[in-house]
């Protein structure tokens, strides 16, 4: 059991990320509490949100005015629990700044403040919808996509938890325009970019305009400037790809309701069909998965799909009785 939950079991998951996240900042985390807090963030995916928050505000920390930092040590010893000013003693001075840096920007808002508008806006699998916001700007969700929408004062922000959106963002240069996708943030004025979230990794593709992907954890984060024509991903696994240019176009089809597959293996083709299709289509033969094909299909219906596909390749699609398919060679 963790030491968080010891001594305090109704501590919430934002105080419980301070206490793993102040340790490993002052480098005082064991072999055994390494692991604990490894656990504790994989046990819940807000602890893991939470955590992740830490990490992010403790990147722009150096930046904070001195006054709001003293704001900050002054509120520190008003709102803190109990449990953590018992910390601030044990850990020492330094630890207590970290630990006040946090509760204080996360409490207060200190950095953006109140949000001016605020919107959530999802679409089911198979499902594409489009969204205007305040500014002017247009989100255009891809299937099985969930985001969150935020505008304050001298920023717009989204953080995208699952699947894919097309960004067409009006200028804006006093407030810029942040994509938040898990480690990987989007940082534009105004373009039209494309972001796509697959568990921990993350795709950017620029149709118009500049942006500015970084990625990474907080004490090796790494940025690189994407203009149009370019593309690049990261991974909670992998080093940032070195921005490399590709047909964008045929990267955002899915925003005219097609798919375009251009002498692209069977084997990557299923997993791209059955983001949209409600039950999965699957190869039962390897020599099936390295057919490769061309062409374009519909995704405003998936299910017609399985009806393209032996007109585009030397298959057959064999319909099984709970509603799944399966590819075999013809």
């Amino acid at each position: 059991m963790t030491e968080s939950n010891d001594q305090n079991p109704s501590a919430t998951p934002r105080d419980q990320a301070l206490h793993w996240f102040t340790k490993a900042r002052l480098g005082t985390l064991s072999t055994q509490e390494q692991y604990e807090c490894d656990a504790w963030r994989a046990a819940n995916p807000e602890h893991d949100r939470q955590y992740r928050s830490l990490e992010s505000l403790w990147e722009i920390a150096d930046q904070l005015p001195k006054d709001e930092m003293r704001a900050i040590l002054t509120q520190f010893e008003e709102d803190t629990p109990v449990f953590y000013r018992r910390r601030h003693f044990m850990m020492g001075a330094g630890a207590a700044c970290t630990a006040a840096l946090v509760v204080g920007v996360i409490g207060k808002n200190i950095w953006l403040g109140t949000p001016e508008f605020t919107a959530k806006f999802l679409t089911a699998r198979g499902e594409r919808k489009q969204f205007g916001l305040p500014d002017g700007s247009v989100l255009d969700l891809n299937t099985a996509t969930q985001v969150t929408v935020a505008f304050y004062g001298n920023r717009r922000v989204v953080e995208l938890f699952t699947g894919e959106a097309l960004f067409s963002v009006s200028p804006d240069a006093a407030k810029p325009f942040t994509v938040d996708a898990d480690r990987a943030e989007v940082l534009v004025t105004g373009t039209r970019f494309n972001v796509r979230r697959d568990e921990d990794a993350v795709t950017v593709a620029v149709e118009e305009g500049t942006v500015e992907l970084s990625a990474g954890p907080w004490w090796n984060r790494n940025t690189a400037r994407l203009t149009a024509g370019y593309v690049s991903r990261a991974s909670a696994n992998e080093a940032l790809v070195t921005p490399y240019q590709d047909n964008v176009a045929t990267l955002v089809s899915w925003q005219r309701g097609r798919l375009v597959f251009q002498d692209t293996p069977l084997s990557q083709v299923v997993p791209e069909l059955n983001r949209y299709l409600a039950q999965p289509l699957r190869i039962n033969d390897a020599r099936v998965g390295r057919i490769r094909v061309s062409g374009t299909v519909g995704i405003d219906s998936p299910e017609s799909v399985l009806d393209v596909l032996p007109d585009i390749a030397p298959i057959m699609v064999l319909r099984l009785e709970n509603g799944s398919a399966v590819l075999a060679a013809r």
